[in-house]
């Protein structure tokens, strides 16, 4: 099975679950060659003491739909781990659905290039994440 085919059976609940996925209440929403869209219904629970959405819940949602972005350009059976990401939050979040949109920069031999913007749902971008992931054989 290619990784794009099983990232898709994973949006429909086929195949292994993320437990990360329902730990925060997110859904693969969209996954096509070098694309995947995340999304997040926010809740209290996604709150901290000031009120907004913790950056963590933000920063898991990118990462995620990053390397799942990455994964659609992979050789099947491969997968990826995060070396490095930035992000920028560029304004609070308090409740609303968020959409993190990922996307390929580049694939080299072990080193892959990715972005990824969270969007609100007026539209209006909330943060802007990067990332250098390393290439790894598949899951065992």
């Amino acid at each position: 099975m290619s990784n794009l085919e099983a990232l898709r059976r994973g949006m429909v609940g086929e195949g292994p679950g993320a437990g990360w996925r329902e730990t925060v209440g997110a859904r693969v929403a969209e996954v096509e060659p070098g694309h995947a869209v995340i999304e997040l219904d926010v809740h209290a629970g996604h709150r901290h003491e000031g009120g907004v959405v913790q950056g963590g819940i933000i920063t898991q949602i990118a990462d995620a739909a990053m390397g799942m972005a990455l994964m659609t350009r992979q050789e099947d059976g491969m997968a990826n781990t995060t070396m490095e990401l930035k992000i920028n939050f560029l304004r609070p979040v308090v409740d609303g659905r968020l959409r993190a949109v990922g996307r390929v920069v580049e694939i080299r031999r072990t080193l892959l290039f990715a972005e990824a913007d969270v969007l609100d749902d007026r539209g209006r971008l909330v943060a802007r994440a990067s990332s250098t992931c390393l290439a790894i054989g598949g899951a065992a």
